[in-house]
């Protein structure tokens, strides 16, 4: 990824219809959050909401939400718009995450079928760890991944971003 194409930050209230645009265009319907559960996200003072913005126009081009349950960091939702895909936003916001919740194990579930994340989940260091049977919808089934934390290629991955 360009640094100088893409930052990374905290979602501010105004960047959360640009959000809600890539849901729309990231998953299918019925997965895809709104605009309401976003705000809703947005406003929960446990959750680190972030966005991934095009440097020159602003543009909301992915996000990352995350939250601590049990000492672990869970990413609820993290999307990147399916025409800035394969530029490294998914593991930027992967990476900077970890640095904003640096203790603890990350976890997540991702779509079966989706291979793509998982291959990027893969290698940020995520391990399947176990399945749940439709997850996504009647058929969607999930795959539960996580990442320990606490090696020192843990701590370059997370100061790299």
């Amino acid at each position: 990824m360009n640094e100088a194409t893409v930052t990374i930050s905290r979602a501010g209230l105004r960047d959360l219809r640009g959000v809600a645009r890539v849901q729309r265009r990231a998953f299918r319907p019925g997965l895809a959050y709104g605009l309401s559960a976003l705000v809703f996200l947005w406003l929960l003072p446990t959750a680190t909401f972030l966005v991934a913005r095009d440097g020159r126009s602003g543009i909301v081009l992915g996000c990352c939400i995350a939250d601590r349950e049990r000492g672990n960091v869970r990413i609820v939702n993290i999307a990147v718009d399916p025409e800035a895909r394969r530029r490294g936003i998914g593991t930027a916001l992967l990476r900077r995450t970890a640095a904003e919740l640096p203790n603890g194990s990350i976890e997540l579930i991702v779509e079966e079928r989706n291979e793509g994340a998982q291959a990027l989940y893969r290698r940020e260091g995520f391990q399947r760890t176990g399945f749940a049977r439709d997850y996504y919808g009647t058929g969607g089934h999930g795959i539960w991944m996580r990442r320990p934390r606490g090696s020192a290629e843990d701590f370059r991955r997370t100061i790299d971003v």
